[in-house]
């Protein structure tokens, strides 16, 4: 019998493609995008990651849920170093979430800190696909824009020191959640729409920013 984690991975696979492969997020790895683009992404993240870890410790003690909040994981102190060191002292006066964002923040306050099904969803759409990729994400951004270690932490998980043993783990989380089949498929239904969230950003973000810069040498 497939497991869950094999079951979520095949269930959300056109939509991960999709949400990876917009426009902006080809010419952000390409680096033609300014690098304003990059720190308002940035923003986007912040937005959405403190929804989620309030989420989180919502849900610490949840049964289901517990074993995925893993403070571990925890971006948020990242992403705001990580702003500091692009926009300044001022940073937060910089963040202007993009509606697309406002919508997915939305949707993670109102499911995540009271259902185990939606916030597992949520939880392995941004924690384990950061796991996955990040680490390169975060060395190629910043070799295309010339980026300080400083402004690059969101990318790394210095207290995972084996991304790939955690992933395992994580993985084997996700075949033995203990939640019926509708549940399950709720599961699977709201990890798309997380997917599809994720995507919306990217799709605004790219008519912020339409023209393309040259890539830097």
């Amino acid at each position: 019998m497939t497991g869950f984690a094999a079951r979520i991975r095949r269930a959300t696979m056109v939509e991960h493609r999709e949400a990876e492969t917009r426009t902006f997020i080809s010419r952000l790895m390409a680096g033609t995008i300014p690098v304003a683009g990059f720190a308002s992404l940035t923003a986007q993240y912040l937005v959405i990651y403190r929804e989620l870890e309030a989420a989180a410790e919502a849900m610490r003690n949840d049964p289901v849920a517990g074993p995925f909040a893993d403070p571990a994981l925890n971006r948020v102190p990242s992403l705001e170093s990580d702003l500091a060191a692009l926009y300044g002292p001022g940073w937060e006066s910089e963040i202007v979430p993009a509606e697309a964002t406002k919508r997915y923040a939305e949707r993670l306050r109102e499911t995540c800190r009271t259902s185990p099904a939606h916030f597992v969803a949520h939880h392995y759409v941004r924690y384990l696909g950061d796991l996955s990729g990040g680490q390169l994400i975060g060395r190629t951004l910043s070799e295309k824009y010339g980026l300080a270690p400083a402004s690059t932490s969101f990318y790394r998980f210095d207290a995972i020191p084996d991304a790939k043993a955690y992933k395992t783990a994580y993985r084997q989380r996700l075949d033995n959640l203990d939640l019926p089949e509708p549940d399950l498929e709720t599961v699977l239904a709201e990890a798309r729409r997380a997917f599809a969230h994720n995507g919306a950003i990217f799709t605004e973000l790219g008519t912020t920013w339409p023209e393309d810069i040259p890539a830097a040498a």
